[in-house]
């Protein structure tokens, strides 16, 4: 009786594995289809898979595919739908690039989130990549200014404070002492409270104009005045 039931668990467990075994052979990968890329080439986002045609569709599983494609600072989301008959689609939201970073003579794309998408200093000359330069700050070690200069850009683009020809740079090694040029016109911002601050600028700008001034720049930091200085 004993050996019959040893015979029983050894015969299950060969069929166990035997069905596993089919299972991976017969649900392979035909087809893989990447969607919502435009800045990561397929090439490379199917490196970071690590999956080819022929393999199991069943492994590694959807997080574990997950997990590898968010290690991409340019992927900011992504969903992986598999189906059966072979075909695995992924899905791409990409992080979206806002500013270059000027440091150490090193250029860098960065997103509204403050993450460094790569080293773009070897493409920066031939790139037709027209977007607001940020320097002065190191973006490894102090992320808050990083943000902060992030968030002014958004705000007066979003805002329009600014057109998309204008030529913006962010200058200020501190959130403090953000100055945003315009064309070369220097603004002293700061960090914060960007409504309050641009609606005296705008007063400004629009009382100088009437009275024939020219500015050599504006300072917002203060919340009871604004600083200007004519120019000579």
């Amino acid at each position: 009786m004993r050996n019959k039931k040893i015979i029983f668990i050894v015969t299950g467990f060969i069929f166990s594995v035997f069905f596993v075994f089919s299972l991976y052979k017969f649900f392979t990968v035909k087809q893989i289809i990447i969607i919502g890329n435009k800045h990561l080439p397929d090439s490379e986002i199917r490196a970071i898979l690590g999956i080819k045609e022929g393999h199991s569709i069943l492994y590694p599983s959807s997080k574990n595919i997950y997990d590898r494609l968010k290690k991409s600072p340019w992927i900011k989301e992504a969903k992986i739908r598999k189906d059966l008959n072979g075909k695995l689609t992924i899905f791409i939201q990409e992080s979206t690039p806002t500013a270059i970073l000027q440091h150490n003579s090193r250029y860098y794309l960065v997103s509204n989130d403050g993450e460094v998408l790569e080293d773009f200093t070897d493409k920066i000359k031939e790139s037709k990549i027209f977007l607001p330069v940020i320097k002065e700050l190191d973006p490894f070690k102090d992320k808050k200014t990083l943000i902060d200069a992030l968030n002014l850009i958004i705000f007066v683009k979003t805002k329009n404070y600014v057109n998309p020809e204008d030529e913006i740079i962010i200058t200020g090694s501190t959130s403090e002492n953000l100055t945003l040029n315009v064309n070369g016109f220097p603004i002293i911002v700061g960090t914060g409270d960007y409504e309050t601050k641009f609606s005296k600028y705008m007063i400004v700008v629009t009382e100088s104009q009437k009275r024939g001034l020219s500015l050599e720049y504006v300072d917002l930091r203060f919340p009871d005045k604004v600083i200007v200085k004519p120019s000579q």
